[in-house]
């Protein structure tokens, strides 16, 4: 564990330095310094140790967060400011590496037991937890093509019958972006998209209107158009920096709006212009 934290430390800062040379003009990306506003808004519970995956609920305007690798079976409801809301265990699940979460049209919750850091882990899969928090209603198991290396990956989400998984490297080697059909059982994760980002990616998001994502690494935002609900990396568009600590969660919370917690407990607002 060691090992990984002085990597991040490294990583970030090395990001927090860079510029948007490449992101410009290797990748598309416009600077993203002048069209977003970044502002911290609150602060975690203490409960939220290491937050690593995160949902806005619409229908209460609350947030939806989890701890990392060996924390506790609990999803933590909390308000935007950081004040502990809820508490809701999920006894029917195990926490080896839960990366991140996700929500689908219906408001059930899917939880990414997908980190691998050690390359070794054949157990990895998706919870799908009931509206109510109260029940797990499949375990989706995940498979990459690829039995000899099984990547590590933070960062998912869920489009309407299939999951969005992002590979997270710590070499240069880019993000791999594979897809799973929910319904199918055993279904193996199908290659969709390549991009040569130089960050190791630890979250993602969708808006609700499908036509946007978003990706957080440490130490940048990368922003994507979605056309023709085609989901790949075909439509950068904004990149900026973001030097703010182990950022591992984000979440959509309007068409314009996306917050950010990290594992130091901080959430912060970053608002298109």
């Amino acid at each position: 564990m060691l090992k990984y934290k002085i990597l991040w430390f490294l990583f970030n800062l090395k990001a927090s330095l860079a510029s948007y040379h490449y992101d410009v003009h290797e990748l598309g990306f416009q600077k993203g310094k002048k069209h977003l506003k970044v502002e911290r808004i609150g602060h975690l519970p203490k409960q939220v140790n290491e937050s690593s995956g995160l949902v806005y609920r619409t229908q209460d305007s609350t947030l939806l967060t989890h701890n990392d690798s060996g924390g506790s079976l609990h999803i933590y409801q909390i308000d935007l400011s950081g004040k502990l809301l809820n508490t809701y265990p999920i006894s029917q699940a195990k926490n080896i590496d839960w990366e991140d979460m996700s929500a689908d049209e219906q408001g059930d919750i899917y939880v990414g037991d997908i980190g691998n850091n050690s390359h070794r882990r054949q157990d990895l899969c998706v919870y799908k937890i009931d509206k109510k928090i109260d029940a797990v209603l499949q375990r989706i198991p995940i498979y990459y093509p690829d039995k000899q290396y099984v990547p590590d990956a933070e960062a998912m989400f869920v489009v309407q019958d299939s999951i969005y998984i992002f590979t997270k490297n710590w070499d240069k080697s880019g993000t791999d972006l594979f897809v799973r059909k929910i319904g199918i059982n055993a279904d193996t994760l199908q290659l969709k998209a390549h991009i040569n980002l130089r960050t190791p990616i630890t979250g993602a998001a969708i808006n609700q209107q499908k036509n946007k994502f978003v990706l957080i690494s440490y130490g940048k935002i990368y922003y994507f158009r979605i056309i023709e609900h085609q989901i790949d990396f075909s439509n950068p568009l904004y990149c900026i920096k973001f030097p703010h600590k182990q950022t591992e969660s984000i979440a959509f919370l309007d068409e314009n709006v996306v917050i950010i917690t990290n594992e130091q407990g901080e959430i912060y607002r970053v608002r298109e212009n």
